[in-house]
């Protein structure tokens, strides 16, 4: 099993279990070592899954949003579906992120939740008042998507 799965399948166990589960117990379950469930552990609350540790194990906020950082690319033509796509399935565009060669990593918030807001942020890039931050990699950027369950974005990420 490979460590996205193995994430999902976490996320998903301490999601229907309910008390808090320690990281022994998943450790066993998963077959891999505790040190392995605490690095998944990490990298899930790095992608906006809100877990906290307990004294008796982990637990996850139930108001919390699930996130992913999807990566994409197309020609600014194709924006509108892309945000399209995301919030008719349930999602929010948070953000986008591009690495640019010479200025490294920049990220600008979007916070697209809706066709409506879809729709005023093409009509600012339609407009010229500004371009699209992906413009300047050619198309290829990187979205934060935060949705309720982490099938959702999965459905997300399969449609986009």
């Amino acid at each position: 099993m490979d460590g996205e799965s193995r994430r999902k399948q976490i996320i998903d166990i301490i999601r229907k279990c309910d008390t808090p589960v320690s990281g022994t117990a998943l450790a066993k379950r998963l077959d891999v070592s505790r040190q392995v469930i605490v690095t998944d552990i990490a990298l899930i609350r790095a992608n906006g899954v809100d877990i906290t540790s307990t004294n008796r194990g982990y637990v996850i906020n139930s108001e919390s949003k699930c996130k992913r950082i999807i990566k994409s690319h197309h020609t600014d033509d194709e924006i509108l579906d892309e945000l399209f796509t995301i919030v008719d399935n349930g999602g929010c565009a948070e953000n986008i992120i591009i690495n640019h060669r010479f200025y490294n990593r920049l990220e600008a918030p979007l916070n697209v939740s809706s066709r409506r807001a879809a729709k005023e942020f093409m009509e600012a890039i339609k407009s010229g008042k500004s371009k699209s931050l992906s413009s300047a990699t050619s198309g290829y950027h990187y979205h934060v998507i935060s949705a309720d369950s982490e099938d959702t974005l999965d459905l997300i990420e399969d449609e986009l």
